[in-house]
């Protein structure tokens, strides 16, 4: 999968949330389709499906950790925000599955599908708690925030 840094994107709080918010979509309807090629048995478009989402998902995490966490961690403390930091301590499991399932597109049809359906679920319980809990709490934060 591709390396590199990816420096937070600069726009307002609220934006942000709108941009990351549609990420999700862009990034699940990208799983969906490596699953569609998958179920064709279509390895090698898994694996590409894969690593377009590469970029998308270092930005966005790149951007949810040093903005909105840090957002929170600052106006509610380690211990205010601890549902966050477990919401977020998800990227590198789910990182680490994407990974995984690139890998094994390549090499096992039946431990492709079930490392790609615990990615899927994986995926859609911290996308449902960042989009119901975290960037909530984060707008109510922000906006009670003097700049």
């Amino acid at each position: 999968m591709v390396e590199g840094r990816y420096p937070p994107r600069s726009m307002k709080l609220a934006a942000l949330i709108d941009v990351l918010l549609n990420e999700h979509r862009l990034m699940k309807d990208g799983l969906v389709r490596a699953k569609t090629a998958a179920d064709r048995r279509d390895f090698a478009a898994v694996i590409r499906e894969l690593r377009e989402l590469e970029p998308v998902f270092r930005q966005h995490i790149a951007d949810e950790e040093s903005q909105i966490l840090r957002l929170l961690i600052h106006e509610l403390g380690v211990k205010g925000a601890e549902e966050e930091i477990k919401v977020f301590q998800q990227h590198r499991p789910i990182h680490q599955l994407m990974q995984t399932v690139a890998e094994l597109a390549s090499k096992s049809p039946a431990e492709l599908e079930a490392s790609q359906a615990k990615l899927e679920a994986l995926f859609d319980d911290h996308t449902a708690a960042e989009e119901k809990r975290v960037f909530p709490k984060a707008l109510s934060c922000d906006s009670g925030r003097t700049t």
